[in-house]
């Protein structure tokens, strides 16, 4: 209902015969979310948050098998790669995977194992890999700009106000929106110097690893070099996140 009521607003105020449509919806794991955006606005690119997707692993992993990834220093190396698979090129996250899985299977990391085969049937089999992963663009990687604004709403807010209280709100907060923007491409609106630099680090990463991939691919390396480069691209990666 909500974005049949965008899209009809949209085109209400269009005189220009121009289709306007949303680039980009971030938004956390819920797939009824992600399929009632699909339906009015089907060319939409759907991307799921990173941090919903960690923290999913995380809980996950200590109701799974905490006392393993905390002692042992393989597993846990193995898990942090698990949690930083949205970053690398996903035409070898399976083979990574795998390459876990054997190991897990090898040396008996039972509990692990149930964790990966959680990773398995949620990530790589019930959601499509596209969605959460941001090899292609690493810009924006969360959806914590809307969760700010909803719990910034619920502090306005103590008690569910009506329609036409959230209306007059929701109308002020557009405003202030325009006023924001203007002070921006001025310059003066400053945004958060760590979390550009935390994005800006694993991009430059990533920027690293893909052309280093691209030299193996014209050297016609076996695959399996490339699997080994992106595994240690997520090895690099836990010196950062």
């Amino acid at each position: 209902m909500l974005f049949e009521k965008l899209k009809k607003n949209a085109n209400t105020c269009n005189n220009n015969n121009i289709r306007i449509e949303p680039k980009n919806l971030h938004c956390d794991f819920e797939r009824a979310i992600s399929k009632a955006a699909k339906t009015i606005f089907p060319n939409t690119n759907i991307k799921y948050c990173i941090w919903h997707y960690k923290k999913s692993l995380e809980i996950k992993k200590n109701k799974l098998c905490y006392n393993e990834v905390k002692n042992n220093n393989n597993i846990f190396i193995y898990y942090k790669a698990i949690s930083n698979l949205p970053f690398i090129n996903p035409e070898y996250i399976f083979d990574i995977y795998v390459i876990i899985k054997i190991k897990s299977i090898k040396n008996n990391y039972c509990q692990f194992l149930k964790f990966l085969e959680y990773f398995y049937k949620t990530y790589l089999i019930d959601y499509d890999m596209k969605i959460w992963n941001y090899y292609n663009n690493i810009e924006h990687i969360t959806n914590n700009a809307s969760e700010s604004l909803n719990n910034y709403l619920n502090n306005l807010f103590p008690t569910k106000p009506s329609f036409y209280e959230l209306i007059d709100k929701l109308n002020e907060l557009e405003h202030l929106s325009y006023y924001d923007y203007q002070r921006k491409i001025r310059g003066i609106w400053k945004i958060k110097k760590r979390a550009i630099n935390k994005a800006n680090e694993i991009s430059v990463l990533i920027e690293r690893f893909k052309s280093i991939e691209a030299k193996l691919i014209d050297a016609k390396c076996d695959r399996n070099k490339i699997i080994n480069l992106w595994f240690d691209c997520l090895t690099n990666l836990n010196n950062i996140i």
